[in-house]
């Protein structure tokens, strides 16, 4: 009796090990987002100023830079119902063995070679992000998904500390091909950690009903659940992108030579609260409306106290808030869709919600350059302000009008 309790304790106590945010599922994933998004950070200093060297014009780098995104944007809804369908051990896989090709073929040095590539990677990129938010949230309990999530954001975002620092620190030290060819290990890397890494596989289901429901269409914007926290995102993503864009073209306009600071703050604030306030983030299906409003009435003061900075110490302010709100929207609206998709149809409802994420980025960064372009920078902030202060009213008539999301 007692040898079948402690082996019952034991094995309940490897469980947790293994379902905790810290655990070997948990890292293995966190370990193939840094090695993946160091790869897409450094390319994205690498490749413009390799592309410069071989004669591109900016139009040139421009359209080769654009097109990962794009093409990830367009693409994240059709890979989630890929994945639906298909499952995600296969698909995953031969990702990650794209992936490892296409960084490989980087060592050649053409730019219509270095357009083609960049598309490439945004097919890659929709399907690795789809994939690794499902492993994650499959690996842990619904208590620890928050945390989960959080963290993954975290791991995606540390290469951004140190990626473009590397290129700028060898560029003019080494030839730039061996750059480009000591990212093949890091896609093979990739490819090992995720080649033995469990992964949620497609569920099938022997009752006619559950078999029958699996043949049906999501509803996609249809569902409110979904398009609620997605049209939140969208909003607060043109606003932050926006700040990234321009703040030190903005900053340098005004006399203010700042902005390594700014982002250096910023960064510090994300990093510390993506692994010390992960505990923080709700979990459940009830929309977590106060920790939203406070987030994004800190993005509107972020970028409102830029739009007036006249010191330091308001731009340091201005750099805090925003980290904050950086650090804690996405995963707390992402955990939120998480528990409210229907589960068979989860790849496509997070495919659609982070193709909202990368739609407000890249068209607000294009819609409000536009505004700046054709009247000031300080028009295009106060326009950011707007769009703050236009996501707050949505809030507050949800929760006045009492709907329930």
């Amino acid at each position: 009796m007692s040898v079948s309790t402690d082996s019952e304790k034991s094995e309940t106590s490897a469980a947790l090990a293994r379902n905790h945010p810290f655990g070997l599922k948990a890292i293995q994933i966190y370990s193939m987002a840094v090695l993946f998004y160091t790869t897409s950070h450094i390319l994205l200093i690498l490749l413009p100023l390799s592309s410069q060297k071989l004669g591109a014009s900016p139009a040139q780098i421009g359209f080769i830079m654009g097109a990962y995104m794009f093409t990830s944007m367009f693409l994240r809804p059709v890979a989630g119902k890929i994945v639906d369908t298909l499952g995600t051990k296969r698909i995953f896989i031969a990702t990650l063995i794209m992936n490892a090709v296409v960084l490989s073929l980087y060592s050649i040095q053409e730019l219509w070679l270095f357009a083609g590539l960049r598309i490439l990677q945004g097919v890659i990129l929709s399907f690795f992000s789809m994939i690794s938010h499902l492993m994650i949230i499959e690996a842990l309990p619904e208590d620890a998904r928050g945390q989960g999530l959080s963290l993954f954001s975290l791991s995606s975002m540390l290469p951004y500390t140190y990626g473009p620092f590397l290129v700028l620190y060898f560029i003019d030290k080494i030839p730039t091909i061996f750059l480009f060819v000591a990212l093949i290990p890091l896609g093979l890397i990739t490819l090992l950690i995720g080649a033995n890494a469990r992964m949620p596989e497609l569920r099938k289901n022997d009752h006619p009903q559950a078999a029958k429901a699996t043949n049906e269409k999501y509803s996609g914007w249809s569902d409110r659940k979904l398009l609620f926290p997605s049209f939140i995102m969208l909003l607060a993503s043109a606003v932050i992108g926006t700040i990234s864009a321009f703040l030190p073209i903005y900053l340098e306009i005004r006399g203010l030579p700042y902005a390594s600071l700014y982002f250096l703050t910023e960064t510090a604030v994300l990093v510390f609260l993506r692994f010390f306030g992960r505990k923080f983030i709700p979990t459940g299906k009830r929309f977590p409306y106060k920790l939203v409003v406070l987030l994004i009435c800190m993005m509107t003061a972020a970028v409102g106290l830029l739009r007036i900075a006249d010191s330091l110490t308001v731009v340091l302010f201005a750099a805090v808030c925003n980290g904050i709100a950086l650090s804690m929207l996405y995963p707390t609206l992402l955990t939120y869709v998480s528990f409210t998709v229907p589960e068979r149809f989860k790849g496509q409802g997070i495919g659609l919600f982070i193709a909202a994420a990368d739609f407000g980025t890249s068209v607000g960064i294009w819609a409000l350059s536009l505004l700046a372009n054709a009247f000031t920078y300080e028009m295009m902030f106060s326009s950011c302000v707007g769009i703050g202060g236009a996501a707050l009213l949505l809030l507050i008539c949800y929760r006045r009008w009492g709907g329930r999301i």
